[in-house]
């Protein structure tokens, strides 16, 4: 290839990766504005404080999977029993845990055997044995072989008793009103069929009881970069999307569903990204009966999570989310740009494609040829503007998100905090967000590979 060629393709894709940027950040925006109406809209609800009579709220039973969770189990299973709810059992999956995860429950709450209950409709791995607390009828614990995630959801789907079943890591802890404020959801919107909660990292909160009593951000520059992350995510993209009912990720880490519509579908399938492919499969199926559904926010149900504190754990984490994505996608492709399936086929899905699944290759391709542009000292102007929009790209996002959080929720008041969260959004495109490109760019050349879960390291609360 000679200089010119090459000059030319280089400044070819450069067009071509401004393009995309433009384009996404168009769509972004887009997105964003709807999600911040929505938000408004939502607030007013909340600081109204209206509360659905105890007879209008329907019974909830809460799946807890845990494999080798002996860190956290009893401060998250405190802080569910502590809900204030009235119709609430607590299911508890040990999947094979190697740790002390099942003793600290038999002597925290003197479980006493009970009657297996049924390996159907959902396919699972055997139970060894199944129990409930002598004091505290309300929690039930399923021992069974380790089976993954998605198998262990399915073993507490069998097992549970209520018309809507509750998703909770065991590593989270959620504030007193959670699972009200996300069943009331159902009881005031016909056809809800999936609500998500709002999941905030723990890192740096004051813990008692079960309970984050103290909210505060985390001190190392990991943990906080996560914090706008997290509020990126959940606060200026999925409200957007459900505002076109086109939610496609109800978060693993807390969520609720109608049992009923999780059964029809056949429960959860084995894959590492078991969330976001049950919630594409509600949709897929939806649309194809032809029947009228709506998948929700709620913004006012919390939800504290451990993220990773260190690059290791960091790094297995979006790998396994990334490749979690992918494999849901694909199963679904055939909604992809099917007019059939309105603005999920034609949007969400597209959107979620180019920009969430393909856009870390897109992005690492955008660093190389900065750099040769740089190196070979040619299209200099072409790769500032190129830079400059994927920077522009990256703190638009997080800015929207820390800005919409002080205006709604408010859970960091203090000015202090708001100034650290903003010089985060103006700090990560530079340091963090390559590494996470580097890693998801890793995810996708290893698609051939088995999944595989990993470890990321839990302290405890």
């Amino acid at each position: 290839m000679t200089l010119s060629l090459f000059l030319h393709v280089l400044f070819t894709l450069s067009l071509l990766i401004l393009t995309y940027y433009f384009l996404v950040l168009a769509v972004y925006a887009y997105i964003q504005f709807r999600s911040l109406l929505r938000l408004n809209r939502r607030m007013r609800v909340v600081r109204a404080g209206v509360r659905l009579d105890e007879e209008s709220l329907t019974p909830v039973s809460v799946l807890v999977p845990a494999f080798n969770e002996g860190a956290t189990i009893l401060a998250s299973i405190t802080s569910l029993l502590e809900q204030e709810y009235p119709c609430l059992e607590v299911i508890v999956i040990n999947d094979g845990s190697h740790d002390d995860t099942l003793q600290q429950l038999q002597t925290s709450y003197d479980l006493i055997p009970m009657e297996l209950p049924p390996l159907t409709p959902l396919p699972c791995q055997s139970l060894q044995g199944a129990y409930r607390g002598r004091t505290e009828t309300r929690l039930v614990v399923l021992d069974k072989l380790n089976g993954g995630k998605a198998d262990a959801l399915n073993a507490g789907l069998n097992a549970a008793h209520h018309p809507l079943v509750c998703c909770v890591d065991a590593d989270s802890l959620l504030e007193p009103d959670a699972i009200r404020q996300m069943a009331c959801l159902f009881s005031r919107r016909e056809n809800t069929i999936a609500v998500g909660g709002m999941v905030r990292p723990m890192n740096g909160c004051t813990v008692r009881a079960g309970q984050v009593s103290g909210i505060q951000l985390p001190r190392t520059p990991l943990e906080l970069v996560q914090v706008v992350e997290y509020l990126r995510a959940f606060l200026t993209s999925r409200f957007g999307w459900e505002s076109m009912n086109s939610l496609l990720i109800v978060s693993g880490a807390f969520g609720m569903f109608d049992r009923a519509a999780v059964l029809e579908v056949g429960g959860y399938a084995p894959t590492i990204g078991e969330d976001a492919e049950l919630t594409l499969r509600l949709n897929h199926h939806m649309l194809d009966t032809g029947r009228p559904y709506t998948i929700a926010m709620a913004l006012d149900a919390v939800c504290w999570t451990q993220v990773p504190q260190d690059l290791r754990g960091l790094r297995t984490q979006r790998i396994r989310w990334q490749k979690g994505l992918a494999d849901a996608l694909w199963k679904h492709r055939s909604l992809l740009l099917n007019p059939r399936y309105g603005r999920v086929g034609m949007l969400a899905l597209p959107f979620f494609w180019f920009s969430e699944l393909l856009r870390p290759v897109i992005e690492l391709l955008g660093y190389v040829l900065l750099l040769l542009a740089f190196i070979l000292d040619v299209a200099a102007p072409q790769a500032l503007v190129l830079f400059a929009m994927a920077y522009l790209h990256g703190v638009l996002q997080s800015v929207l998100a820390v800005t919409a959080e002080d205006r709604t929720t408010r859970l960091y008041p203090d000015g202090k905090s708001l100034q650290r969260l903003l010089l985060v959004c103006f700090v990560e495109p530079l340091v963090y967000r390559p590494l996470t490109v580097w890693w998801r760019c890793r995810a996708l050349l290893t698609l051939w590979q088995k999944p595989t879960w990993g470890t990321i390291h839990r302290t405890e609360f």
